[in-house]
């Protein structure tokens, strides 16, 4: 066996558990053969070889983002739905979805209320000013929140008079009819009646969005979506345009289907593989809907599980015993305490294997359950960014507890299995944002001065970790990924500056050069690898 490439004169952390350092690398088809220093690594070449000089530059394994929504994403990133991120305003937000038109409904995602200076959300009556009787539909920023306009409300049928959801709730004016907005399971009631994008249609918005992933490091991803856009994805593997592995979480919805056809995590093969099941128990901190234990700095309003505790207890009892580990979605800290419970539950009264059953986000988080979390080995499935857009929100409405908000390192002082991500596109998907968040915690605007809850930051080394290893456990697939060891699958990435390092400057101006998956160069512009 004489290696397809080798890449020597360089950087490289492999990630692997004694985080060993080393200068060169070989891949032979699609694994890697051999990791070591120059000289043993370049006595493996042969005629056939092609063997590039680094030139010292840092290489570590492939970034996996380990809580995506891939279609939503791509829709956005491909330029068929209006991307809202970012706009200062609710005039700003509204002049950008005045230049739009569509044949249908008009869609788009990313307002989020809490960066206007009118701190208010906004109404159907905004809308419609700009949309006319093109139904219009947009969600928040954080996914919790929909904002419709009449047309869309007409076209969903929504009653004037019609009362809250089970967990859910309909923001209303000053008679009492729905004002444009709906939270939580609120919003089916109108995004039920919104087409469905058809399977060929998301394909085509991830061949064209795919490149940006691939550009930013990624390697994987660990989607949580539905039907649909799971199609899509094996369309674009089928006909061999996947550059990254994804690992899909089904909604709690299929888990009957799933259990019927003895779904496990773990079927697949790399590229595409089943690994669980995700449910949601509470809202987010932007839309003061995350569930917590005391309610929310100047408000008698605590958010709101959109589960009961019960009904969560029977879905990760019946996920485990099919083997199937679940993914919770819990942000405040009562969802988070809920979803212990239920985890512990499971873990006394069901025989068997343990799946990697993950908490996604636990963004506000009781110490006594960071302490249970650990015991447990439940994965915290966490995305550094989010802090990046809520750090005001937490001033604003969890100042006297900010001390539990996004507790990074107490986190991983308690040996809790750690994985990170980015939830695109409620934000960027690029992990060297999320790593810089880790470990500076200050806003994009700068500030505040070392950091906001500095005692929380992790170093540039455990957050790297949390997009390779650590995303690799959280899926079970660290046997195969996540960090350069020989027999794993050649996926790795080029870095202008070491991720490793103390140096954070050299952390702030790195990007990504080039990106391999499985030996195959998904990203090189500057021809680094040629």
């Amino acid at each position: 066996m004489r290696p397809d490439l080798i890449v020597h004169n360089a950087q490289i952390a492999t990630c692997d558990g004694r985080d060993s350092r080393h200068n060169s690398l070989a891949v032979w088809r699609d694994r890697i053969c051999a990791v070591g220093a120059d000289h043993e690594v370049l006595a493996l070449a042969s005629a056939g070889t092609r063997v590039v000089d680094l030139n010292g530059r840092f290489v570590c394994p492939g970034f996996i983002d380990c809580h995506v929504h891939l279609s939503s994403w791509a829709v956005v990133t491909s330029g068929r739905e209006i991307n809202l991120d970012g706009t200062a305003s609710l005039a700003q937000t509204l002049e950008r979805i005045g230049r739009c038109s569509a044949d249908g409904w008009l869609r788009g995602r990313g307002w989020d209320k809490n960066h206007w200076p009118e701190q208010r959300f906004p109404t159907a009556a905004d809308l419609d000013a700009v949309t006319g009787d093109i139904p219009a539909v947009f969600p928040s920023h954080d996914g919790h929140s929909l904002w419709a306009n009449s047309a869309a409300m007409r076209a969903a049928r929504v009653p004037l008079d019609i009362d809250d959801p089970p967990g859910g709730r309909i923001l209303r004016d000053a008679i009492g009819r729905p004002s444009g907005v709906f939270q939580e399971a609120a919003c089916a009631l109108v995004w039920d009646r919104v087409p469905d994008y058809e399977p060929a249609e998301l394909a085509d918005a991830l061949r064209k969005a795919l490149p940006v992933a691939c550009a930013l490091g990624l390697t994987g991803v660990h989607n949580m979506e539905a039907r649909n856009a799971f199609r899509a994805v094996q369309s674009v593997c089928a006909e061999g345009g996947l550059s990254l592995r994804v690992a899909r979480y089904f909604p709690a919805s299929s888990l009957d289907a799933a259990e019927e056809l003895a779904l496990c995590s773990g079927l697949g093969d790399e590229w595409i593989r089943i690994a669980g099941v995700k449910t949601f128990l509470d809202g987010a901190l932007g839309a003061q809907t995350a569930a917590m234990l005391e309610p929310y700095d100047g408000s008698e309003d605590g958010g709101a599980l959109v589960m009961a505790p019960e009904e969560l207890r029977e879905l990760v009892c019946r996920a485990t015993r099919s083997g199937l580990a679940t993914a919770v979605h819990a942000i405040g800290d009562l969802a988070v305490h809920v979803a212990l419970d239920a985890y512990e539950s499971a873990k006394t009264t069901v025989r068997g294997p343990w799946p990697r059953h993950r908490i996604e986000h636990a963004q506000h988080v009781h110490p006594s359950d960071v302490t249970r979390c650990g015991r447990l080995k439940v994965v915290a499935s966490m995305q550094p960014v989010h802090m990046l857009a809520d750090i005001d929100t937490c001033e604003r409405h969890l100042a006297s507890r900010r001390d539990r908000a996004f507790p990074l390192r107490s986190i991983l002082e308690a040996n809790v299995p750690m994985a990170f991500g980015s939830d695109a596109p409620v934000e960027v998907i690029d992990p060297l944002e999320g790593i810089r968040a880790a470990v500076r915690r200050q806003r994009r605007t700068g500030g505040p001065d070392g950091g906001w809850c500095p005692q929380q930051r992790l170093t540039a080394r455990q957050a790297l970790r949390g997009y390779t290893i650590g995303a690799a456990f959280a899926s079970g697939e660290e046997a195969i990924k996540g960090s350069l060891e020989v027999g794993k699958l050649a996926d790795f990435v080029l870095v202008s500056h070491d991720l490793t390092g103390a140096d954070p400057d050299a952390l702030a101006q790195a990007r990504v050069l080039a990106t391999v998956a499985g030996g195959r160069v998904t990203h090189d512009p500057e021809g680094v690898l040629a």
